[in-house]
């Protein structure tokens, strides 16, 4: 685990060389008075209950803006809920130009723009969705930022982990641990445990948790309805992550695993039937 700790810092390491050489080479050729910089990931770090699940340590990831030299911002952290849909809108007003009626998202360049703190934060709360990774995994959360709430639509180990980290160090340490079924909801206190290890649906909940979780469900189904968001049955979407991951594996010539694509060969059902026998 001290190794996969290591690879990934080194990562770190290798990007922020690169992107110092571009950054020296609009300074060098003077394009930098004039172009505006986005730097961004594209998921969390390729770890046991990060990369591929909808916590915050999956969905949060690295983001970095930087404006033309010529417009003397002072730099700024920005803690607020943004979502990736939020991003076009953002760099369109900040480039002055119109929005398209069409376009997703929210703009937050007023935010970035004005002072550190503003009187009313642009979102509340943002969504987040996983389908396929290299299996069939549908899931969809609502985030705000005192509270996690996630739904779990097909019975699934407590964590699905793909084949890159399955097969690395972290994740073969965790195995025997995330093999129990997952709930079908789960919601989680931010503010008490950002790591969201404690499940606060499990038991008995408090009528206030209670509510919390109805309140964000009925606002995770409004925006699947708005959205129309559709998750395939469980025969039709094992056999569509199927597909990908051999077209993936052919793309890039690489060996399949000699795990199953679907999810839920590796799962549940198959930790059942190892009991049975």
């Amino acid at each position: 685990m001290r190794q996969d700790l290591a690879d990934f810092y080194g990562a770190i390491t290798t990007a922020d060389a690169a992107v110092g050489r571009i950054l020296d080479t609009l300074n060098e050729t003077g394009l930098d008075a004039s172009t505006w910089v986005v730097f961004l990931t594209d998921h969390g770090p390729a770890f046991p209950r990060a990369k591929s699940t909808l916590y915050d340590a999956g969905t949060g990831i690295a983001m970095v803006i930087r404006p033309p030299s010529r417009r003397e911002f002072a730099p700024r952290v920005y803690d607020e809920l943004f979502s990736g849909v939020d991003l076009l809108p953002t760099l369109l007003d900040l480039l002055g130009i119109d929005m398209p009626a069409d376009v997703d998202g929210l703009s937050h360049a007023a935010a970035l723009l004005g002072a550190d703190t503003v009187a009313e934060p642009v979102r509340d709360h943002v969504y987040t969705t996983k389908t396929y990774h290299d299996s069939f995994d549908p899931i969809r959360a609502i985030r705000t930022k005192e509270f996690s709430y996630i739904e779990n639509y097909v019975p699934r180990p407590l964590l699905d982990l793909p084949w890159d980290i399955e097969e690395s160090p972290s994740g073969m340490a965790v195995a025997q641990f995330v093999k129990s079924p997952r709930p079908q909801r789960e919601l989680y206190d931010l503010r008490a445990d950002p790591t969201e290890t404690t499940n606060l649906l499990t038991g008995d909940a408090a009528a206030k948790i209670d509510a919390v979780a109805a309140d964000l469900a009925v606002r995770l189904h409004d925006w699947r309805q708005r959205t129309g968001d559709v998750i395939p049955s469980e025969f039709a979407g094992t056999r569509i992550a199927e597909r990908y991951t051999e077209t993936y594996l052919r793309i890039h010539r690489t060996a399949p695993s000699s795990r199953s694509a679907i999810a839920a060969d590796r799962g549940i059902e198959e930790e059942a039937a190892s009991a049975n026998q």
